[in-house]
C-alpha cells in the first residue's frame, strides 16, 4: 500500500489566478483551511501548451490544490461526497464565451496521521524561540493514513495546506476513468 503526493504535472496547461486587470495574484492560505459554503468565483488565466487541457490542471500559486473539470468534479462527488471537499467555481479569462466549467479543488480533510518520530522535518524557531516544523523532507505515516483516500495533514498542530495526499484506491479510480493531468509522487509505502 502506498501514499502519494499530488505534484505539478509538467507539459500540460497551467492555470493561475488573476485580478480584474489581468494581473497575476494569489489566494490567501486561509481560504484553504476551512470549507467556504459561498466561495467567490475565481478568474483564471490559462497558459496553453501543446499537450492541451487535461482533466486536472496545475494551479500556480497555491500548492495542495488543482483546477479540475466537471468530469473530475462529478467523479469525486460520487465517490467522496461525504468528505470535507468543495469545488470553487472558476472562469477562464480567455474562454469566457465557451461553457468550459472549471473548478478549484479545495480539500479540507485534515488528519493527524503523520508519524513525526519517523518523518524527517525541517525545523525553525518562531518569534517566541520555540522550535516548530517548517516542512517535511521525508514522510512517514501512521497506519490510519492508509484508510484515507484523499487528505491533508496536521503539521505540528497546524493545518498544512501545502500538500495533498491520495491513496492507491484514489489513483486507481482516476486511472480507470481515464483522468488526464494527475501527477503523483510516491511518498510512503508499507
Amino acid at each position: 500500500m502506498n501514499i502519494w503526493k499530488v505534484i505539478a504535472n509538467e507539459g500540460y496547461n497551467n492555470a493561475y489566478l488573476i485580478d480584474t486587470n489581468g494581473k497575476q495574484c494569489f489566494d490567501p492560505v486561509s481560504d484553504f483551511k476551512e470549507i467556504n459554503d459561498d466561495p467567490p468565483t475565481r478568474l483564471l488565466k490559462i497558459e496553453v501548451t501543446d499537450k492541451g487541457a487535461p482533466d486536472i490542471m496545475n494551479y500556480w500559486g497555491m500548492n495542495g490544490t488543482a483546477i479540475v473539470n466537471s468530469k473530475v468534479k462529478n467523479l469525486m462527488q460520487e465517490y467522496y461526497g461525504e468528505l470535507a471537499i468543495r469545488f470553487l467555481p472558476c472562469i477562464c479569462s480567455q474562454f469566457k464565451e465557451k461553457e468550459t466549467e472549471l473548478w478549484l479543488l479545495n480539500v479540507c480533510e485534515y488528519h493527524d496521521v503523520l508519524d513525526l518520530n519517523k518523518s524527517i522535518c525541517k525545523k525553525t524557531h518562531n518569534l517566541q524561540g520555540e522550535e516548530v516544523i517548517r516542512s517535511v523532507k521525508k514522510y512517514a505515516f501512521k497506519k490510519e493514513a492508509f484508510d484515507l483516500d484523499i487528505f491533508k495533514i496536521y503539521l505540528g498542530g497546524s493545518k498544512y495546506t501545502t500538500c495533498l495526499f491520495v491513496s492507491d484506491k484514489f489513483k486507481q479510480l482516476m486511472e480507470e476513468n481515464n483522468v488526464t493531468g494527475l501527477a503523483l509522487e510516491k511518498v510512503y509505502s508499507i
